[in-house]
Formats: structure tokens, sequence, C-alpha cells
């Protein structure tokens, strides 16, 4: 027979079905429990669990399950009362049965408000209950930085500097909700729909990344009008200042970014890692001859792939099986033992170089190649004639 504590766990199984039920208007209750009708053949065990059904049921409580009953014979028990069916008649019973009233009380507030201010928001709502439940006690916060940004699209400052009463991590702390929010409620032109970063997404001010940036022509430096041949500037100043160059070097490592040779009408920007995609704001280098140095490694690779796909004509430097036959006998380390699939975007012979850093876990890192032979090589290629524009 049906013991109370299978009772409970169907019941809060049925609590999502419910939620959805409630939230589409469909009738749900009276909810049956289908009863296990045979008791144990054990004469007491049998009365035991009957009086443990009637102790937990609404019949003593007050609220919580109805046991449906039936008279009948058998063989084992003579003629008695059976459990024919398990029963919660009202919303009320189910909810306090689970000790989920108050949880619904402000999951049902949180949709009343959503549904009145962001209709909108219906299709969210049904698709992410548990989310909403979760910050259900965080109503007010969320829909104060909604309205504010509905009524204020894109206001550039930061999120601190917004005219709220929310604390000053709220809106970083609740970022996800909030993006999928506001990319529902916010007009489309007021959204930067290829943008990862919420705060680019919707227009906040933030601190933003320096890129570093190293003069290797003096005439070059001059006509920018940069008092320093290196320095750090800010990701969006960057982008609106032209540089007039015919070539700028991608180079990851700050030192070997610091010890170039002297190049003519080149720049070179550094320091970037993975964030190397935000050089995709700089719309200037699109007309430039740009190429790309980093390790020589899975990492590498995969971060020549993704400047190279936003744009094409990137050409790396030291990042060749050439490179990878001098050197690795003498100063190659261990790679991260990371094996993925080669990445789009390479060359045939990066490809090759690629398999064997994946295969035999290998990084020739920009460091340890000797400054001589750096000095060499870039002299050849941009002074000496060679590949130069």
């Amino acid at each position: 027979m049906i013991q109370p504590e299978e009772i409970l766990r169907k019941a809060k199984n049925l609590y999502p079905v419910f939620l959805r039920a409630w939230l589409s208007g469909e009738p749900f209750f009276p909810r049956v429990i289908p009863a296990d009708k045979d008791l144990d053949e054990n004469l007491a065990a049998a009365s035991e669990s009957i009086r443990q059904l009637r102790l937990e049921s609404k019949e003593s409580r007050g609220f919580g399950y109805t046991v449906e009953w039936e008279e009948r014979n058998s063989r084992t028990h003579g003629r008695n009362q059976f459990p024919r069916r398990i029963v919660f008649e009202t919303r009320e019973d189910l909810l306090r049965h689970i000790g989920k009233v108050h949880e619904f009380d402000r999951f049902a507030a949180a949709v009343d408000r959503l549904r009145s201010r962001h209709p909108i928001l219906e299709s969210w709502i049904s698709a992410h209950r548990q989310v909403l439940i979760e910050s259900a006690g965080q109503i007010d916060g969320l829909l104060q930085v909604v309205d504010y940004l509905v009524a204020h699209p894109r206001p550039g400052l930061f999120a601190r500097e917004l005219p709220l009463d929310v604390d000053t991590k709220f809106i970083e702390q609740n970022r996800r909700i909030l993006r999928e929010w506001l990319d529902l409620v916010l007009a489309p032109h007021d959204i930067r729909s290829d943008e990862e970063h919420f705060d680019r997404r919707f227009g906040l001010r933030y601190v933003e990344p320096l890129i570093q940036i190293r003069f290797l022509d003096a005439r070059v430096q001059r006509d920018a009008g940069s008092l320093w041949g290196a320095c750090a500037v800010p990701l969006h100043e960057l982008a609106a200042t032209e540089i007039r160059v015919t070539r700028a070097l991608v180079v990851e490592n700050k030192v070997n970014l610091l010890t170039l040779p002297s190049i003519p009408d080149s720049v070179a920007l550094g320091g970037l890692g993975n964030a190397v995609t935000d050089l995709r704001y700089l719309g200037w280098l699109s007309r430039l001859d740009l190429y790309y140095w980093g390790d020589l490694d899975v990492e590498g690779f995969e971060m020549l792939s993704r400047l190279r796909a936003m744009f094409p004509r990137t050409i790396s430097l030291f990042m060749d099986t050439e490179t990878l036959a001098t050197w690795r006998n003498r100063i190659a380390t261990g790679g991260t033992g990371r094996n993925g699939d080669v990445p789009t975007n390479l060359t045939p012979d990066e490809q090759a170089a690629f398999c064997i850093c994946a295969s035999d876990n290998l990084r020739i890192e920009q460091e340890r190649i000797p400054q001589r032979d750096i000095v060499d090589r870039l002299t050849t290629m941009f002074v000496g004639g060679v590949g130069s524009s």
C-alpha cells in the first residue's frame, strides 16, 4: 500500500507540472495520485500502514492529501476499508503538504508584476520557471534596472552610476537574467546583438581593456602626436584614433613587443591574450598589412584563428613548421596537454605545425627564441624588402 513518504515524493514531482498549468490557466485540481490498494498480509503491519496513512492525511492535519476509502472483502483481512485513491483537492493542500506556500506566493507575485509591466516576457516566464522562483526575491531591483534601460537606452554610464535603489554589485550579479529580459524588452536598435559582453551589449560604460601600442617608426609616432614611443591606450580611444601606417604587428608577449626592432611605417600592438578579439573594434586595422606573433602552441594557433576570422589577410610570424623544426629540440617545452580539433582559418603549413604541437604536446614560447634571430628575420622581411608593402 502507498505510504506517506511516497505520496510526498509524488507530490513534489507534481509541483513543476502545477506551475506550468497555473501559468497557462489550465485547471489542475483535484489531482489524483493512484493508490496501491494491496495491504500487507501481516495484519499488524497492514494496520500500522493504514494508521500512518491517516495520520499524515488532511483528515488529521487539516491540509494535504485526502484518502478516499472503499470497503471490500479480503481473504486475509476480511471486510475492511482499503485506500481507493489519494487526492489533492486544492492548491493549498498541495503547497502546504510540500512546503512551497511561501515560494509559490513570491513566484506568483513576481509573475503578476512581470506580466503587468512587460507582457513580452510571457514566453520567458513559461520557459524559465525555476529561474524566476530563485530570483523572485530580487524582482524589484531587476525591474528597476530593466525599466531604467527601457527609458534611457544605452546610457553610457557605469552600472554603479545608474540612479537606482540597488546594490552597486546588483547588475553584475544578475547579468544573466537581465540580459535575457533586456534582449526581449529593448528595441533591437538599442542592443549590440553581436556583443556577448553585457556592458557593451547594452551601452553601459565599463573598465575598458588597455591596448599596448608601440611605435616602431619615429615618424609615425610624431604624426600620431604621441609623447611616448610605447604606451597603453583604452580600447575605445584607440578605435577612434586612426594611426596612419602600412602595417601592424600583434605580439602577445609584452617583452617581445618592447624589444622589436625599428620597422618603417609600422606599429605593434600587444598584451591581449584571449582578448585578441577586442581588436575587431579597431576598424582601421582592416586597411593594413596585419601580422600576428603568438606562442607556437595549441593556444597560440587558436588565437591566430580568432584574429584571422576578423582580419582574413593576417599573416603569422614565427608560427610555422620551419620555426618548429629549427627550435623544438633546443627550446621547446611541454604544452597544456590539450588536443582539440584543428582550428579554422589556418594555412596548410600552420595546420601542420598545430598538429605537431598538439600530438607531441609542444610549446615554443615567444620569449625563448633568441633576440638576434628575431631581429634578423624581421629586418629581412620589413626593412630589406622581403614581404614589405
